[in-house]
């Protein structure tokens, strides 16, 4: 059972067709033309919202700055040397755990999970 993801800026792109291949629905802010590089926090929240998708990032400004209402969910990894084939791995441990639905507000999130 697949996660709806919308991976931040600071997520390699790389990761996207990895969790695609592997049956997450995945979109990288990169490449979504109404956000793109760049876009600010408040942007993809507004985003996630929209299209219910939960953020994958390794920002902390969503801890910081934001509310759970402001976002659909999130995501955060504090270890920014978690690779790309780990945060998969995490992520699909986690989508055998919690379906698509049961995800929301911010969820810390690592190695714990491999």
């Amino acid at each position: 059972m697949g996660y709806r993801l919308l991976l931040d800026e600071n997520i390699e792109n790389g990761a996207t067709d990895r969790l695609t291949a592997s049956g997450h629905d995945t979109e990288h802010v990169d490449s979504i033309p109404e956000l793109g590089k760049g876009a600010s926090d408040a942007d993809l929240a507004r985003y996630s919202v929209e299209t219910d998708r939960t953020i994958v990032t390794y920002d902390d400004d969503f801890v910081a700055r934001f509310s759970p209402g402001e976002y659909h969910a999130v995501l955060f990894f504090e270890d920014e040397s978690v690779s790309v084939t780990e945060l998969v791995a995490i992520v699909d441990a986690m989508a055998e755990v919690y379906p698509h639905e049961e995800v929301e507000g911010l969820q810390k999130t690592g190695r714990e999970w491999l």
